[in-house]
């Protein structure tokens, strides 16, 4: 359909809610570098509302072979000045400035974090000591970070932020919650009102088929002591009873849904009240008076959860279906108004929200994600260990290119810059004198993570030709653009993630293994 909004297919992904976020966000980037400007483009094009560049760069012929962004031709001007002003070509909704600084290591971030209003950080590419300061910055102010590096070939993306709260993680294959096992007034009321026998074929044909599996589960229970189908056998029992009430079970296609959601007659989408307190230990803000509300909504029914209120496509006549549609939106409705009664006294919370919340109870969680302080300066706890060594278990076909292994290494040139100042390789023709260095900190690596005694790291990593040393002390920190325009892409969803509060972001290193075109996500 045709639009004059150039905004109209992102608002089909994440509405104008979801836009309004995105308009509403300053993102701020350190280091316009490949990596960094692909990521900025990717935001500046959905409508980000402002943008700040900056580096530390005097020219921008500095890095223009390998970054799009930036031209031979500009040379006169600062690389953020040129960053800046090519990417907001792109979008002349977009505001905001760049400053060329002597010292990214020596910048106030402090001050300009505490004027600007609803920031996120990009930082592309920074050395491990920048990175840091950096991230201890942001973590101490609660703002999302989201840090990107394409190094030759490899790419990362690390995302750093306070919990979030998964509200809205939009399922591709959610499970229809109709309700048919404790089924509301207006439901049950309507399902018993149908007379199936006296219907006419093509009446019988189209009959919804959640009205047909609320009839047959009854009469199941009828001669069953009252019970549903619980085991195997008594399942596959139900289905065929169902397959067979239809007078034409090839030319009727209702009954053939029926069959297929079988299983939706026996079961129903539950929340589980230990799970939703857990998690209300856990958090703070709009999100805990929700599930402050939820936990009063679940103990007044019974345990029974908000009902959802969205009818999947189905079969039926056109009358029967708006009438189904009008009880399950009327039901979910004061489900909603009751939830938002709970958190009359937290005037932050719209009835907008607690609808959204409202439909997605059967999937919330929080996802703690670890500063960058807790994963290069600490020591990984059991569980994070436990999920590492587990991803050994499962190698890609070509163990080489298994992601995680380049994880490794490219911690290890982190650890290698903490102790030379500088990347593996980026010591002129003598580079080959910087694999055994940097061999030695990717077992340094390896055994601070206990993988040492995996057999596909003794394998590839520790093994005696040292070749992922050598291959990464060969990239000496180039950046290719194709690298970076992958790691920008991914990094630019990420962040749209956290600003809209929708899908579910990763958690919380994504790497990009850009000789096989493979990736891997762990959290480290």
């Amino acid at each position: 359909m045709a639009t004059n909004n150039k905004y109209d297919r992102q608002l089909r992904l994440w509405g104008a809610k979801g836009q309004k976020a995105v308009g509403e966000t300053t993102v701020i980037l350190i280091r316009a570098s490949a990596a960094g400007t692909e990521t900025l483009k990717n935001l500046v094009l959905p409508g980000v509302g402002r943008i700040i560049v900056l580096d530390d760069v005097k020219s921008s012929q500095d890095g223009s072979d390998s970054n799009f962004f930036l031209s031979s031709t500009h040379n006169s001007k600062s690389r953020a000045q040129v960053a800046f002003e090519l990417l907001q070509e792109l979008n002349p909704d977009v505001s905001g400035n760049f400053e060329h600084v002597n010292s990214l290591m020596a910048f106030d971030y402090e001050k300009l974090l505490s004027n600007t209003p609803n920031p996120l950080i990009v930082a592309a590419d920074l050395e491990y000591p920048l990175m840091m300061r950096v991230s201890k910055i942001a973590g101490a102010k609660k703002i999302p970070l989201i840090v990107v590096h394409a190094y030759g070939l490899m790419g990362l993306v690390r995302i750093q932020s306070p919990p979030i709260p998964v509200i809205d993680p939009k399922p591709d294959n959610a499970t229809p919650d109709l309700r048919l096992v404790t089924p509301f007034k207006m439901l049950e009321e309507y399902c018993n009102a149908v007379d199936l026998e006296a219907l006419d074929d093509k009446e019988h044909g189209h009959v919804p088929y959640p009205v047909i599996l609320y009839q047959l589960a009854k009469k199941w229970k009828h001669s069953h002591d009252g019970k549903l189908p619980s085991t195997f056998q008594e399942k596959q029992e139900f289905r065929a009873t169902v397959k067979n009430a239809a007078r034409n079970v090839d030319m009727e296609v209702n009954f053939i849904e029926a069959v297929d959601n079988s299983y939706l007659a026996y079961t129903e989408r539950t929340v589980d009240v230990d799970y939703v307190k857990n998690l209300l230990e856990k958090s703070s803000g709009k999100f805990a008076t929700l599930l402050h509300a939820l936990l009063k909504f679940l103990v007044t029914h019974n345990g029974a959860a908000p009902l959802h209120g969205a009818l999947p496509d189905m079969t039926a006549s056109t009358q029967a279906y708006v009438q189904l549609q009008t009880y399950y939106r009327e039901k979910a409705q004061h489900d909603v108004k009751e939830l938002l009664s709970y958190c009359s006294n937290s005037p932050e919370v719209a009835e907008e929200d607690v609808q959204t919340f409202a439909q997605n109870v059967a999937t919330l969680d929080l996802i703690q994600v670890r500063s960058l302080a807790q994963e290069f300066e600490h020591s990984p706890p059991a569980d994070i260990l436990e999920g590492l060594q587990s991803a050994t278990w499962d190698p890609y076909e070509i163990a080489d290119h298994t992601p995680l292994l380049w994880y490794c290494g490219l911690r290890a040139c982190h650890h290698f810059y903490r102790e030379k100042g500088r990347y593996p390789g980026t010591c002129g023709d003598n580079w080959q004198q910087d694999v055994a260095l940097l061999q030695a900190c990717i077992i340094q690596i390896v055994k601070d993570l206990q993988l040492d005694q995996s057999e596909l790291i003794q394998q590839t990593l520790l093994g005696s030709d040292n070749k992922f040393a050598e291959e990464l002390t060969r990239y000496a920190n180039a950046e290719i653009h194709t690298i970076a325009s992958i790691i920008g892409g991914v990094a630019s969803q990420e962040a749209v993630k956290l600003i809209t509060g929708q899908y579910i972001p990763i958690n919380n290193t994504y790497i990009f293994n850009g000789i096989a075109s493979v990736g891997g996500v762990y959290e480290v």
